[in-house]
C-alpha cells in the first residue's frame, strides 16, 4: 500500500498514531478506545477476529524438482493423506576426460551409492524394509527445466534392486582397491554386471570415452524408484518412509569395479553432481480419504484443511466480508495477523516447517503478498511448536483489499520447500471451535 497517500489528509492523526502503535497490544479492546483518551484527536482503535474466512482444497501445482538442494526416495501410506511415493532421474557423468579402462577390461561388480542428507534424513517409519529398483533411462534429458509430474522413458527390467532397512546413522565399512574406509551413512544398490561390461566395453583397448556427450550416448541416465507405487503398494496405513539423500556428495556415485590386462581391484567412479541433470517425481493417491471427499466437493469435514508437501495439496482462503471494515468510512489497518493452528490427531508426523501465504492473480497462479517484501522475520509462517500455529503478518496486503488498490482473488497457502521435505500439515479452518479456529485478527483505526 502507498502510506503516503493514505496519511497526508491526517497529518495530525498520523504524528500520534506513531506515538499509540506501541500501545496498541496492551491498551485495545475489541471495538474498544485507547487509554488514557486523546478525545481533542477523537482517535479510537478497534480490534476485530471474527472475519469469516473461506476454504478450497485444490491440487498442487506441478513443482519444479530439478534445481532442489536433494533428492526424494521412498513411498509410505499416511493414514490422512493416503499413499506418496518419491522416485528421481539422474544422468551420470564422467571424473574427467578420454576415460580409457586398458586391454580387456572384465567388470568385477557395479554399484550405485546415493548419500543420505543428515541422519534424519527421512519422513515416516524406517523400521520397515524399504523396496527400491534402478531402471536405465530410454530417452535422454532434453528439457532446460523438469517438473513433479515429468517423466522420461525407461526399462521396465531393472538393472538392479535392494531391499533394506534403512539406517541413516551408521557409517559404512567400504573396501575398495584393497583399501579399508569407513565412510558416511549411504545406500549401496549392486547393479547388473551386464550393463557395467557394457560400460567397460565403451572404453576399454583402444576405445576411450571421450566426454560426457560421448557418455550420455551410451547411458542416457538411471531411474531409481521404490518397487511399488501407490496404486499396488502394500504398506500397511502409517507404513512406509521417504528417504532425503544428497546426490550432489562425492559419495554419491556410480562406480565400476574391473580387472585388465595389468592386474585386478580398479575401480572407477561415475560422478553425480550440481552439472548432472536429475528431477524428482512424486505421486499421490487420496483415494478413500477426507482429501479425496473434499476435491471432489463430496460431503466433508468443514473444520479441518490441509497443506502438503512433494505438490501434493495446497488450501485457497477468501475473505468475503473484509470491505465492511470500511461501510463507515476509512480507516487505517494497524496489524493484521492471520493464524493457522495445527490439528493435533496423533499421528506423530512433523508438520511441514514452514508454510507459504501467496497471493493469486487472474490466472490462478501465485503472487507474493506486498508484506512478504518486509523480511522473513515480519512475514512469518514458521511452525510455532509451543502454540502448534503458522502466524503470517499481511497489514499491507488487508490495507490494499480495503482501498481496492489490489483486486481480490484470495490467497494460497503452500508448503514452502516442498521439493525437499515430504511433510504435511492439518489445519483447523474457520469453522473449527475456537481453540483451533483459522482466524484473521485486525486492529484498525477508523480516520
Amino acid at each position: 500500500m502507498n502510506n503516503k497517500k493514505l496519511v497526508l489528509p491526517y497529518t495530525r492523526k498520523a504524528l500520534l498514531l506513531s506515538v499509540l502503535f506501541l500501545m496498541v497490544l496492551m491498551s485495545c479492546k475489541k471495538d474498544g478506545e485507547l487509554f488514557p483518551e486523546f478525545n481533542n484527536e477523537n482517535l479510537t482503535i478497534h480490534f476485530t477476529d471474527t472475519m469469516t474466512i473461506t476454504t478450497t482444497l485444490l491440487l498442487d501445482d506441478s513443482i519444479r524438482t530439478d534445481i532442489a538442494g536433494a533428492n526424494l526416495l521412498g513411498i509410505y501410506n499416511d493414514s490422512i493423506f493416503g499413499p506418496a511415493s518419491a522416485s528421481f532421474y539422474t544422468e551420470i557423468t564422467l571424473a574427467g576426460s578420454n576415460v580409457n579402462f586398458g586391454n580387456n577390461a572384465v567388470i568385477d561388480s557395479v554399484v550405485l551409492t546415493m548419500k543420505y542428507v543428515s541422519s534424519v534424513s527421512a519422513y515416516g517409519v524406517t523400521g520397515v524394509n524399504m523396496d527400491i529398483d534402478v531402471h536405465r533411462l530410454t530417452e535422454q534429458f532434453t528439457k532446460s527445466e523438469y517438473y513433479s509430474k515429468d517423466v522420461l522413458t525407461y526399462n521396465s527390467t531393472p538393472i538392479g534392486s535392494l531391499s533394506f532397512l534403512p539406517n541413516l546413522s551408521d557409517t559404512v565399512q567400504v573396501i575398495q582397491n584393497g583399501d579399508t574406509t569407513w565412510q558416511s551413512a549411504h545406500i549401496r544398490i549392486p547393479l547388473s554386471n551386464t550393463f557395467g561390461q557394457e560400460i567397460l566395453d565403451a572404453g576399454k583397448d583402444a576405445n576411450i570415452i571421450v566426454n560426457n556427450t560421448a557418455l550420455k550416448t551410451l547411458v542416457n541416465g538411471l531411474y531409481i524408484t521404490p518397487s511399488t507405487n501407490v496404486t499396488n503398494t502394500t504398506l500397511a496405513v502409517n507404513e512406509g518412509a521417504i528417504l532425503y539423500l544428497d546426490m550432489n556428495s562425492s559419495l554419491s556415485t556410480l562406480t565400476v569395479f574391473y580387472s585388465n590386462d595389468t592386474g585386478p581391484e580398479k575401480s572407477y567412479s561415475f560422478i553425480i553432481n550440481s552439472e548432472s541433470k536429475k528431477f524428482n517425481h512424486f505421486e499421490h493417491n487420496y483415494t478413500g480419504t477426507e482429501i479425496d471427499k473434499q476435491l471432489n466437493s463430496i460431503s466433508h469435514d468443514s473444520t479441518l484443511t490441509y497443506v502438503q508437501s512433494m505438490g501434493g495439496v495446497k488450501t485457497k482462503l477468501m475473505i468475503p466480508n473484509l470491505k465492511t471494515l470500511s461501510s463507515e468510512g476509512k480507516i487505517i489497518v494497524n496489524k493484521a495477523e492471520i493464524i493457522f493452528p495445527v490439528s493435533d490427531i496423533g499421528n506423530n508426523l512433523p508438520t511441514i516447517p514452514t508454510l507459504a501465504l501467496t497471493g493469486i492473480n487472474s490466472n490462478n497462479e501465485p503472487t507474493f503478498l506486498i508484506d512478504y517484501f518486509e523480511n522473513a522475520a515480519y512475514f512469518g509462517g514458521t511452525y510455532n511448536s509451543t502454540t502448534k500455529t503458522y502466524t503470517f503478518n499481511i497489514a499491507r496486503h488487508i490495507q490494499d483489499l480495503i482501498n481496492n488498490n489490489t483486486t481480490d482473488y484470495g490467497m494460497y497457502l503452500i508448503a514452502n520447500g516442498g521439493t525437499v521435505t515430504s511433510n504435511r500439515s492439518v489445519i483447523g479452518s474457520n469453522t473449527s471451535p475456537n481453540v483451533s479456529k483459522m482466524r484473521l485478527n485486525i486492529t484498525y483505526t477508523k480516520l
